[in-house]
């Protein structure tokens, strides 16, 4: 599984069956990255595209929001035109948020598994990212998804990550917000999230969400979280200032 891109969390990124499990686990034991990928870790469901590209998503609205920081971004659904984006904030990962990210201390991610992590149809498999518009080729600075293991399943598995310079500005709130909305327009009631015990900031944040621990199994901690409650809980959060530009255009 995988522990969000820290990417300040690492969150289990679900997958749509066992075949893709296996993909995944396979195209990381074939590269000798990684030797315990757990289910629903690392990956992407394939879903059928509606009119192809990001039609999944016309219901959810992108946006400019502001960091605290004053910095404009770009919030909006991301899929397979995104591709080099994913394989270039991978390569920006620290080696210890790559580890939290895939609970592997690999130094590169291999090209099927960043495929299969862009490959967002917006049913089976959401993505949300957040772009840095004031760099030269609009950069991923985090990103977040929910991915359902079966079609139509009323739940997906949460993952999501943020590059460590961008860390602690409410980014990881902004992505789970959005992708907790287009949850629910979607059916999905209940969501599922994977940590690392030192993970102590996505356990914190998930906590400070109303998550709850289903299953304390060493060597990672499962959290589930009601959608309907983790959007109330986002709601009625004052910070960061963003989240009411999220709710008030996609809510």
């Amino acid at each position: 599984m995988a522990a969000l891109f820290a990417f300040a969390e690492r969150l289990a990124f679900p997958l749509l069956n066992t075949t893709v499990i296996r993909r995944v686990r396979n195209e990381f034991l074939s590269e000798g990255v990684c030797h315990d990928l757990i289910p629903g870790g690392p990956g992407s469901l394939r879903g059928e595209k509606q009119n192809g590209g990001l039609a999944g998503f016309m219901c959810n609205a992108p946006l400019q929001v502001s960091l605290d920081t004053g910095q404009d971004v770009l919030l909006r659904p991301v899929g397979l035109e995104d591709e080099a984006r994913f394989q270039q904030i991978f390569r920006s990962m620290s080696p210890e948020s790559r580890y939290l990210r895939f609970f592997s201390g690999a130094s590169t991610v291999p090209d099927a598994v960043v495929h299969m992590l862009a490959d967002a149809d917006g049913d089976l498999h959401i993505a949300w990212g957040i772009l840095n518009t004031g760099e030269d080729g609009t950069p991923l600075m985090a990103a977040a998804h929910a991915i359902r293991q079966e079609e139509g399943s009323p739940r997906a598995e949460l993952a999501l990550g943020v590059l460590d310079q961008y860390q602690a500005h409410g980014l990881s709130r902004l992505l789970i917000a959005s992708v907790a909305l287009s949850c629910r327009a979607r059916g999905i009631t209940t969501l599922e999230a994977e940590t690392l015990p030192e993970n102590r900031k996505a356990n914190g944040l998930f906590k400070a969400l109303g998550g709850k621990v289903i299953r304390p199994m060493p060597p990672t901690t499962v959290w589930e979280f009601d959608v309907d409650e983790l959007i109330d809980r986002l709601q009625g959060m004052e910070k960061p200032e963003g989240l009411r530009a999220v709710f008030s255009t996609n809510g």
